[in-house]
């Protein structure tokens, strides 16, 4: 893809504390104007790839693009970026103006009439001291320390953290808009509803390698579903003995009058397979996050 589509480049990237590799070879392009999850559990190297991509952390081999600028020349790098840390510091005796106007400091021009637009949007009082801020108006602020001077790139490292629902819808609705109008972002995230619903495609990082990309329509239809049924016995014990036939259907528990199976595959065969069963009741979860990273660790080939 030529440079100038992308947002991000990272190649070859690796970094080390001390013995222990942490980075072993990142390569990922993030396109301009798309969302990208950045998926992985605790310790795979999520937070560190981001801090090497702001240079906080500077790589032992590789290197880092931002808009076809090394992330080196962090004055005019960064000047294109909105964080959010997972870890926000903030001095807790400053108000929330207070603070967005520091942070507004930083920027050529006058961004606060957007951020108190955002804080409205948010719902949070801006007069009020940080120390005094529950996790999630925390976060708020943090948020709209990221976006208030309109970047061309968002770099989020678990946004939504404290966010009750309701806040995360408007969360959803902020970055669609964002994106709406050519932002970029890159984003870590553990809550999947959420990366399905924001997110153009995925990457998954495992023990400091990536193990996988995918856009999110490959991501919904290659997890593995889960189907619960509820039936009489004899119904449920044909059913357990003779799921095999119907393949990526497999067992996973049984309670009283009820089976849980695991699926992957084409929904429709599946409802014709159930059809044939005197069934009284089923429901089709989406997987967990975890069972997705299970599914992909378990395989040894990843396209």
């Amino acid at each position: 893809m030529d440079k100038k589509s992308n947002a991000i480049v990272i190649k070859d990237v690796y970094k080390s504390f001390g013995s222990n590799d942490v980075l072993k070879g990142i390569n990922l392009e993030i396109r301009e104007g798309e969302i990208f999850g950045f998926l992985g559990p605790n310790g795979s190297g999520k937070t560190t790839t981001i801090r090497v991509i702001l240079d906080i952390f500077r790589a032992k081999k590789g290197y880092v693009e931002i808009f076809g600028i090394s992330n080196q020349k962090i004055k005019r790098s960064h000047s294109l970026i909105g964080y959010l840390s997972s870890e926000m510091v903030m001095d807790k005796d400053l108000t929330a103006k207070q603070y967005l106007k520091f942070i507004n400091s930083r920027f050529k021009g006058n961004y606060m009439a957007n951020a108190e637009t955002l804080a409205n949007i948010l719902q949070v009082k801006l007069d009020t001291k940080i120390g005094k801020l529950s996790t999630g108006n925390k976060q708020k602020i943090g948020l709209i320390s990221a976006l208030m001077h309109k970047p061309k790139l968002l770099i989020l490292d678990e946004p939504t953290q404290g966010f009750d629902p309701l806040i995360q819808q408007v969360f959803v609705r902020l970055l669609l808009q964002y994106k709406k109008n050519g932002g970029t972002v890159f984003m870590s995230s553990h809550i999947l509803a959420e990366v399905q619903e924001l997110c153009d495609r995925v990457g998954f990082i495992k023990n400091g390698s990536i193990i996988g990309l995918k856009s999110i329509n490959e991501l919904r239809s290659s997890s593995r579903k889960k189907i619960v049924i509820s039936a009489n016995q004899k119904e449920l014990e044909k059913i357990k003995y003779q799921h095999k036939s119907l393949p990526g259907l497999h067992f996973i528990s049984e309670t009283d009058n009820r089976i849980s199976l695991g699926f992957s595959g084409d929904i429709n065969k599946l409802m014709n397979y159930l059809s044939t069963k005197n069934i009284t009741d089923i429901t089709i979860l989406e997987p967990e996050l975890d069972e997705i990273f299970l599914d992909l660790y378990q395989k040894e080939n990843i396209e």
